[in-house]
């Protein structure tokens, strides 16, 4: 069988690894892909090749003259552009929703109504559009709150406020200076919560439903909380998407993995089915947060696998992903076991950090930051070590160099965390990103607390 992934961070190279692993698969493509993939084990031996296509039209081309079995499609803004419409309108087998139900995730205050309505948990909220009664309502609400953008924001669109000066920036910035472009026409703003997160992940196949009986915790913020004087720094309260990840949560349990589904997934999967009826057929992220009184609370609902956390769920999953693709194309979910190796895994993610510029100095991620920086140390990681690559780039004089943020994945697996973790630093720590403005000194960064 052949798949084609369509993506080309860390997620998608990760899922184009997965059904590389089939025993069904002989052929993966990736697009618009990674140059990293040509530096991996499965890159080199031709088993996933990257293809470059500019268009949705010529990936469902490309697919029905290369005989393409299925398509997984991994990030949301494909989604949003209708591109499994058109590959569904070609005969071409699918995993993702369909455009109309990427309203899930593209609109923040549409599935708030819907969780609400339906009875599923969630912080209190209001949806405003006018940026002077959002402050207003900051300012007399007294108590924290997350102000998120209504609409797509690549994972980043929510702010976590300590204060009311906090809210205030953040209305300002994603309603006024519109940094998330126009999905910051309306903001939703929602009571803060405390607790412990949750990445909790279903498969559906529009009749069907299959809860991963596993889930992740995600490490959303660029420093670790100890490094107050950087986060000042940095501006204070930086919620900048995934830095690292581990799995399984320290949290599972059979009795929570019930709760879960019966509380969360079952409701809001009967309500798409059943109200909406939407032949949903894909992936849905259940972001969830835990109190400190085991209340259960949804913050957010995404139409794709989380980043980071799906890199390490797909290492933790022993069933076969091209089966369970399948089965969500052929409506068979209920025919699908579920396996689970023993083994704990760690992601760190490494992050450009401080480097020279021509001019100056580039703060580093999530701040400016600096390009085409050569990455060594690759080939002296351990056997095991998975590397997935997001900001990267393949230049003739240099080899591959950083494009991005955040760089690329590590991930290690233990039959213990702590072991998980101890392996995933040792690794990371072999890597270094060459700043050639700066005596080629290291300028690669990382949380050193993922997985405590």
């Amino acid at each position: 069988m052949k798949v084609l992934v369509y993506g080309s961070g860390g997620r998608d190279h990760c899922l184009a690894d997965t059904y590389g692993d089939s025993q069904h698969v002989e052929k993966v493509y990736l697009t618009p892909g990674n140059p990293g993939v040509t530096y991996t084990p499965k890159g080199k031996r031709g088993l996933i090749e990257v293809i470059r296509m500019a268009t949705f039209e010529e990936v469902a081309a490309f697919c029905l003259e290369n005989s393409v079995d299925l398509v997984d499609v991994g990030s949301e803004n494909p989604l949003e552009e209708g591109l499994i419409d058109l590959l569904n309108e070609k005969g071409i087998r699918t995993i993702g929703p369909r455009q109309e139900f990427v309203r899930l995730e593209s609109d923040r205050a549409f599935t708030d109504d819907l969780l609400q309505g339906i009875g599923v948990p969630k912080p209190e909220y209001q949806v405003f559009e006018d940026p002077d009664r959002a402050r207003d309502y900051v300012r007399n609400i007294g108590y924290q709150v997350v102000v998120k953008a209504n609409g797509l924001a690549a994972g980043k669109g929510a702010v976590v406020c300590d204060d009311v000066e906090d809210a205030v920036t953040a209305i300002e910035n994603i309603m006024v200076k519109k940094v998330f472009g126009d999905s910051g026409d309306r903001v939703v703003i929602e009571e803060r919560k405390y607790g412990t997160e949750i990445s909790f992940f279903v498969y559906l196949d529009g009749e069907h439903v299959m809860p991963l009986r596993m889930f992740a915790q995600d490490y959303k913020t660029a420093f670790d909380p100890e490094d107050r004087e950087t986060i000042e720094r940095f501006g204070g309260n930086l919620n900048t998407g995934g830095t690292g990840c581990y799995c399984p949560h320290k949290l599972v349990t059979p009795w929570l993995v019930n709760r879960i589904i019966k509380e969360i997934v079952n409701p809001t999967v009967n309500t798409i089915y059943n109200d909406l009826g939407w032949q949903y057929r894909g992936v849905l992220y259940f972001g969830l947060n835990l109190d400190p009184y085991d209340n259960l609370d949804v913050f957010e609902l995404n139409v794709r696998h989380g980043d980071p956390e799906w890199e390490v769920i797909a290492r933790k999953l022993s069933t076969d992903l091209f089966e369970i693709g399948m089965a969500v194309c052929d409506g068979t979910l209920d025919q699908v076991k579920q396996v689970w190796n023993e083994q704990h895994y760690v992601d760190v993610i490494a992050m450009e950090g401080r480097s020279k510029a021509s001019r100056g100095w580039n703060k580093g991620y999530p701040g400016r930051y600096g390009k085409g920086h050569r990455i060594v140390g690759l080939d002296d990681l351990e056997r095991g070590v998975a590397v997935y690559f997001a900001g990267v780039d393949d230049v003739s004089e240099k080899g591959l160099v950083t494009y991005g943020g955040r760089v690329l994945h590590v991930i290690a697996g233990d039959p213990t965390l702590e072991g998980a973790r101890e392996k995933a630093y040792r690794n990371i720590e072999k890597i270094a990103f060459i700043d050639h403005n700066n005596d080629d000194n290291n300028c690669m960064r990382f949380r050193k607390t993922i997985g405590l």
